[in-house]
């Protein structure tokens, strides 16, 4: 038992095994609120919950320490007169393994000695056990004590939780543990952000003398999750010789020590529960998931109950990571969750067969052409999971060779081609819109050797077309041709003649921009007979738009002006609103340069909005940027500087050069 020599507070607390405490700094101030006499706190017992390895014995050993050590200075009405510390770990994590505790606590009988002994009352252990609550009850009543019980989840006294739930007033308790209690205000711990892990990261390897570059410490991070006990586990590791690169693997492996140590006991808990299969499911996922596509990928979507049930059992097992309506796992847990998915193989498979047809339909519903711009949002959320089941798609393919050497997709691969094929055509207009360019280049660049191996001649063309359409928007003209002039071989071989006419447009728009004005007007020209046959509105949009872009650049800006008005009606009879977005910024940016400014105004307004609307990003910044001239043209610099940066951030985001170096010019001035 320690005494402080200015104080009265009595404590047992065990002395800090850290350097210096990292992190935390909002939970700390949290439960120094939370643990303030009534009525300014009118909770009694406080939890704080997490995966093992998160923190919470050091956090509540670094609370009880800070409220010991502040004693002296606080307010008297906010003092405890004594802190007891009550611990029940079973086990801890070593570089050599998990090992048992030799001596550990826990139960109702080890609180009452260690209130016995703290507040030096010797009675309560002396007293007969039928009457020792009420002998404690009335010495806690007396004066204001912090009880601390550390790993509480290890305990299954009943009593302890019965007298817990009826502390007497002004005692609190604070409690670790990793399934949450319905009796408590819990306070839930995740992994640490990122400077304050790598922070951990710098003081443990300086004080274990590890040497780390940035780059493997952000890789420590990253595969850690922030888990403070993941990131000195493997620092110990590294300490005692074993190569950096290894304790990474290591870390990825659902079967290591520290995987074990932090969700073994707890996914023990839930084995033949629903809960356990929702868990193999969410291991599926590439990053959070709805609880819709959890119950479907988890065979529970003809039952909602128990899939809610399993849910809440998962979190409060402190297994899942719950962020509004969507749940997702920290990367250590993942890793322990597909591992023990892969040891089930048949429960595997079938999860695996549940999500891609689940991201199947999903697309098939919400992406492509939809004029339903929540879809595309639902899309743009759910992206990184898609990828993920694309690339599942990919690996899974077998090919054969020809009798002239060639690669072809074997025949029992071809329906998961198809369906990798139908994903990456589904999401392309999504990721195009949203400005995932990289992503959409690197998909496409994927999916196109396929499509020729299976034959899937169109869908080669389009593409080809996704590429050449991403490069002319970086400013890339060498390579949208290219990818344009295949796309025109195949429409031409296949007679496609929608194919034929966007192709001709882009190339017409890459002569544009190099000032081959004649060469342009010949492939607009083209593509809007083409346009005209196929008698598709959207091409003939377009194509006018262009025309109009082609008047503004040989000097007859009236002319663009008409054009441009025709676009937009089009635009808004087919309700295209990104096209209608994009072709009323390029009207304004007319009304601007022939001193329309009010005109301007109101089309360069309404494109911004309307480029919110459907998220167009492309768009949004080239409406920001012209609005920023159009402020620098009404003298209004300040406003012109806020709306050019904004402009700045999105063309650099997309990688478009050439507007990205003209807004870094107005910014200049």
């Amino acid at each position: 038992m320690a005494h402080s020599s200015e104080t009265t507070l009595q404590h047992n607390l065990p002395a800090r095994d850290y350097e210096r405490f990292v992190g935390r700094h909002d939970e700390l101030a949290q439960l120094r609120r939370l643990l303030l006499p009534y009525p300014k706190s009118r909770y009694h017992l406080v939890t704080i919950d997490g995966i093992g390895g998160i923190g919470k014995s050091a956090l509540a050993l670094e609370t009880a320490w800070r409220v010991a050590e502040g004693h002296a200075a606080a307010p008297e009405a906010e003092r405890f007169a004594a802190i007891v510390w009550v611990s029940a770990k079973r086990t801890y994590l070593t570089v050599e393994g998990i090992e048992a505790r030799q001596q550990r606590s826990g139960g109702l009988g080890d609180l009452y000695a260690a209130v016995a002994q703290v507040l030096a009352f010797p009675a309560i252990t002396r007293a007969r056990a039928e009457e020792q609550r009420a002998i404690v009850e009335q010495v806690l009543g007396e004066q204001r004590t912090l009880l601390i019980l550390d790993n509480l989840e290890t305990v299954d006294d009943e009593e302890l939780l019965a007298f817990l739930r009826d502390l007497p007033d002004p005692t609190k308790a604070l409690m670790t543990t990793r399934h949450r209690a319905d009796v408590a205000y819990p306070l839930r711990l995740s992994g640490l952000p990122r400077a304050d892990a790598h922070a951990l990261i710098v003081q443990e390897a300086a004080r274990k003398g590890v040497g780390l570059d940035e780059g493997e410490r952000e890789q420590l991070w990253m595969r850690t999750g922030g888990v403070p006990l993941a990131a000195v586990w493997s620092l110990g590791l590294m300490a005692a010789g074993v190569p950096v690169d290894e304790v990474l693997r290591r870390l990825g492996q659902g079967q290591s020590d520290i995987a074990r140590f932090c969700f073994a006991e707890s996914a023990a808990r839930i084995r033949e529960r629903d809960a356990y299969t929702l868990l193999l499911a969410l291991g599926r996922f590439a990053s959070d998931a709805s609880r819709e596509a959890l119950g479907v990928v988890a065979g529970l979507a003809d039952d909602p109950f128990g899939r809610d049930l399993g849910l809440d059992e998962l979190e409060r097992l402190s297994l899942v990571n719950k962020d509004g309506d969507r749940f997702s796992l920290l990367p250590l847990t993942q890793a322990f969750v597909r591992s023990a998915a892969e040891a089930e193989q048949g429960a595997g498979l079938g999860l695996s067969e549940r999500w891609v047809a689940y991201y199947a339909e999903f697309v098939n519903s919400y992406s492509g052409w939809s004029d339903d711009w929540r879809g595309h949002d639902l899309v743009e959320v759910e992206l990184e999971n898609i990828f993920a089941v694309f690339a599942y798609l990919v690996a899974t393919l077998e090919y054969e060779g020809t009798s002239d050497r060639e690669q072809i997709v074997a025949e029992r691969s071809i329906p998961n081609a198809r369906l990798l094929l139908r994903i990456a055509d589904r999401i392309s207009r999504t990721m195009r819109i949203r400005g995932h360019w990289s992503d959409c280049e690197r998909l496409a660049q994927t999916a196109l050797p396929i499509s020729k191996a299976t034959g899937q001649q169109p869908m080669t063309g389009w593409l080809n077309y996704t590429l050449a359409r991403i490069h002319y928007y970086r400013g890339d003209m060498a390579a949208a041709r290219l990818w344009a002039r295949d796309v025109l071989a195949v429409a031409q071989q296949h007679g496609e003649l929608a194919m034929s006419s966007r192709a001709k447009l882009l190339l017409g728009m890459a002569e544009l921009h190099q000032q081959h004005g004649e060469a342009a007007r010949a492939l607009f020209a083209a593509a809007l007979e083409e346009s005209q046959l196929t008698r598709s509105r959207h091409g003939a949009s377009n194509i006018l738009a262009a025309l109009g872009d082609l008047a503004l650049q040989t000097g007859d800006p009236l002319a663009a002006a008409t054009q441009y008005q025709q676009a937009i009606t089009i635009a808004r009879q087919v309700n295209d609103i990104p096209k209608l977005a994009s072709h009323l910024m390029r009207l304004g940016n007319t009304s601007r340069l022939v001193g329309d400014l009010p005109g301007a105004a109101r089309e360069l307004e309404e494109s911004l909005r309307l480029a919110h609307e459907c998220g167009s990003v492309s768009v949004i910044a080239g409406a920001l940027y012209n609005l920023a001239l159009l402020a620098r043209d009404q003298g209004a610099p300040e406003t012109a500087h806020m709306q050019a940066r904004q402009a700045l951030e999105l063309f650099r985001r997309l990688g478009m050069r050439q507007e990205q170096a003209q807004a870094e010019e107005l910014l200049a001035v």
